[in-house]
């Protein structure tokens, strides 16, 4: 396994204009420690980095799902401890696929390892922060709606909180938020 500042460095080396042939390469390289990459994700020193590191955590998280099972359970409980809005769009997107009613086996069981209501309390909070951006705040919109069955209150509050956000939203956060109000005027289907 190659050592962790080897992989740092990889990531350090990529100039600004990346190819993401080259961020693909990386991920698909089965020596990467998956722990160590998950672990720059929350290096503050070095924002571009940490977002390089969560963009390939992703890569793996939603292509290579055994590989990124030795570190699920820490990647969930440090949730919120990211406070790096282009780390937390990265997490949103893994956390969208783990989410998902078609989510991988291995995702679905994991699932009831974790602290649920932790996860759910974290992406509300970073869907209501006012600094948070708009790709983020629709990627929350989606993961509390998958999650809606697992607490009965998620449905109500995520339907007042996207009224709330569209007021004064984007387009993109508007065109979000009517799907999800939409969808959640439906009878839900257990």
């Amino acid at each position: 396994m190659p050592h962790p500042h080897h992989l740092f460095d990889s990531l350090a080396a990529m100039k600004v204009n990346i190819k993401v042939p080259n961020l693909v390469a990386l991920a698909q390289d089965k020596t990467l420690s998956v722990e160590t990459l998950h672990d720059i994700c929350y290096d503050r020193k070095h924002g571009t980095i940490a977002f390089r590191a969560a963009w390939v955590l992703e890569y793996i998280a939603t292509h290579h799902p055994e590989r990124f099972m030795p570190v699920f359970g820490t990647f969930m409980s440090r949730l919120p401890e990211q406070q790096n809005h282009s780390c937390q769009r990265h997490f949103t997107k893994i956390l969208m696929h783990v989410t998902r009613p078609d989510a991988p086996a291995l995702y679905q069981e994991a699932r009831g390892t974790i602290n649920g209501e932790q996860v759910v309390d974290t992406i509300f909070s970073w869907l209501i922060a006012p600094r948070t951006p708009v790709a983020v705040q629709v990627n929350c919109m989606d993961i509390l709606f998958n999650m809606r069955n697992e607490f009965e209150w998620i449905a109500e509050e995520l339907a007042q909180q996207t009224a709330f956000l569209m007021k004064d939203g984007s387009a993109a956060l508007q065109s979000r938020g009517k799907k999800i109000l939409a969808k959640l005027s439906r009878p839900s289907k257990l």
